[in-house]
């Protein structure tokens, strides 16, 4: 029997549910597919993944056309396959990217890795902090943005194991560049935005226990390092909303409650 893994990184659980969609696509083909968070999984045991599976998958949603800095110091602390392994890319994104799932390519390449292919899907907007960018109003609308990534999740591989391989993204760089350059420009002072609320906070220590880059630590209440990794995890799942953004916690009587993946199965805890 054939062998895949999908290695990935998912803030709110968008990247997880694209990831899950391929393991049942390839499951159903008789491909014993595993699914990897890479905050759970160590780096001498991503190796011997790569090493032994017919198929490898990398996945991440991109942020300001940018692969998440988890995802980046993943890939980078990988060793390198002296013979190349041939593998396949895919990220999440609201609109477009440019060359989101293609971008890290030459980084690949160093550990020996090889690019397939590599595809964008189109997921709802996990930003729930911007008012222009933010996620769909109404629930009809995100169930109907699933359902057509789904159907393309499902064209994907297919084509992909029909031999139908398609490098997007790979002469896109001009419009992931006019994403990236005010994103990176601006990086560290976004990474000290988000803060607590102490009146609000019930010291649950959840925020912690999900954030992929050690920028949360629970003294009293909890302190940032200003190591934000963009994830929106702990805006998203904090019980009490009293993650602040720019010093102002989430107005949920206006504004509703930030996105977080429309789907029973998920639960934040899969995310590590």
């Amino acid at each position: 029997m054939y062998k895949a893994v999908i290695f990935y990184f998912s803030g709110t659980g968008n990247t997880w549910w694209v990831a899950d969609k391929i393991k049942k696509q390839l499951d159903s083909k008789n491909i014993n597919a595993d699914i990897v968070s890479i905050d759970s999984v160590d780096r001498k045991k991503a190796n011997w993944w790569i090493k032994t599976a017919d198929l490898v998958f990398f996945g991440w949603p991109v942020y300001g056309s940018d692969l998440p800095e988890p995802m980046k110091q993943f890939i980078d602390g990988l060793m390198v396959i002296n013979k190349g392994k041939h593998i396949h890319t895919f990220c999440t994104q609201m609109m477009f990217s440019g060359d989101g799932a293609w971008l890290y390519h030459k980084n690949f390449e160093d550990k020996g890795l090889i690019i397939d292919s590599a595809v964008h899907f189109i997921m709802p907007s996990n930003v729930s902090v911007l008012r222009l960018l933010g996620p769909p109003k109404s629930d009809e609308k995100i169930a109907k943005i699933m359902e057509k990534c789904g159907k393309h999740v499902e064209k994907h591989v297919e084509g992909l194991l029909m031999g139908k391989v398609r490098i997007q993204g790979k002469h896109s760089g001009l419009l992931g560049i006019l994403q990236r350059v005010p994103y990176r420009l601006f990086f560290k002072r976004f990474r000290n935005l988000v803060g607590v609320d102490k009146s609000l906070c019930t010291r649950c220590g959840l925020c912690e226990k999900l954030c992929p880059s050690a920028n949360i630590k629970m003294n009293e209440y909890p302190e940032f390092a200003g190591q934000c990794a963009l994830c929106m995890r702990c805006y998203a799942f904090c019980p009490e909303y009293a993650i602040t953004y720019k010093g102002r916690p989430r107005n949920v009587e206006k504004k509703g409650k930030p996105y977080i993946l429309h789907d029973k199965r998920f639960k934040p805890a899969m995310l590590k």
